[in-house]
């Protein structure tokens, strides 16, 4: 009898227990991470890598769900309209009370459409102007802007001991392009000489711009190129292996990307904004979202200045380019060392 009631008792403890947290769970404030790439690539992977860190030091529970629109270049149009539906729907299910949009594509196709809504905050990770997706007036919306290393590409340049030297930056004639653009120019390069920024269509016009840069300029600036075409009859997306190898193997200048893709595929140098500290960044600003009265105003805009080294040393010493060895050290720390 006392063993059928114990027996009875505990079944209904546990039934209890099980309902309390099946309604804590539901009750946990969500979170959705939504990625423009695939959870394949090194930069998402590394984004995720700090978003995780930050949420792991976190004390208040959460629940999380990633999705990736999962595209590695750019298709066509129509394609990311029906991801861009696909993704909204998802967003639409979990109804997350902040939704962490991370590249150019997430804010387009998805982030913009929960601009000024009531019930879901956004956290945006970009380097493009929130202007452009109607963001500026949104009392729901905040970010992290992400800042090229210029100033860290300066002093690197100070190493190579000429002080009247003469940049350009090449990249892609996109949204992309036009932000990393847009903070070139408007970065003051002293003592050295910006002689100007190009953005090309294609990979055609690429290779035109990376010969002609040996005529006027030292150092060529690579801004992001993911996705540029073939040509302009050919709409096939060039791979970034191709596009790097090819830049480093040709540019009379010196190369230093701004993408840690350009030294993956052959590049010998990099100064990138990091990833990880971007996710970083993005998590602790939407846990303080979440800690912020609803209703009320939202934490401001930040910018994520936090920089990586990427490197070949073997490449840079057939330049004759030497740098202190604290930028080996770093891009070895960072897993960016390339031999």
């Amino acid at each position: 009898m006392k063993t059928r009631l114990l027996q009875y008792l505990c079944g209904g403890f546990l039934v209890l227990l099980f309902g309390a947290m099946v309604g804590f769970n539901h009750h946990k404030p969500r979170i959705m991470i939504l990625h423009t790439y695939s959870e394949s690539g090194a930069w998402d992977k590394a984004v995720d890598n700090g978003i995780r860190l930050e949420l792991s030091r976190n004390l208040i529970p959460v629940s999380t769900r990633w999705h990736y629109m999962a595209f590695t270049n750019e298709p066509a149009r129509i394609q990311w309209d029906l991801t861009g539906k696909a993704s909204q729907r998802v967003v639409d299910y979990y109804a997350p009370d902040v939704l962490i949009a991370i590249g150019e594509e997430a804010q387009e196709y998805v982030g913009r459409h929960y601009a000024g809504r009531q019930d879901l905050r956004i956290v945006y990770g970009m380097g493009e102007n929130p202007v452009n997706f109607g963001y500026e007036h949104s009392p729901n919306v905040t970010g992290i802007n992400e800042v090229l290393p210029l100033r860290e590409i300066v002093d690197a340049l100070a190493h190579l001991g000429r002080p009247s030297l003469r940049i350009r930056a090449l990249g892609m004639n996109d949204a992309t392009g036009h932000a990393e653009s847009q903070q070139v120019l408007n970065f003051s390069w002293a003592p050295y000489r910006l002689m100007g920024v190009q953005l090309v269509e294609d990979y055609q016009e690429w290779q035109e711009a990376v010969r002609a840069a040996e005529h006027d300029c030292d150092v060529l600036i690579i801004l992001s190129f993911t996705g540029l075409p073939l040509s302009a009859d050919i709409d096939r997306a060039v791979g970034n292996p191709q596009i790097a190898a090819w830049t480093e193997n040709e540019s009379v200048p010196l190369a230093i990307g701004v993408r840690e893709s350009f030294v993956q595929g052959g590049g010998a140098l990099a100064i990138v904004p990091s990833a990880q500290g971007m996710g970083q960044l993005l998590a602790r600003k939407a846990l303080s979202v979440l800690a912020a009265p609803k209703g009320g105003p939202i934490p401001a805009v930040e910018d994520n200045v936090e920089f990586q080294i990427a490197m070949r040393p073997g490449r840079l010493a057939e330049r004759k380019v030497s740098l202190p060895a604290i930028y080996t050290q770093a891009a070895r720390t960072s897993h960016s060392l390339y031999e």
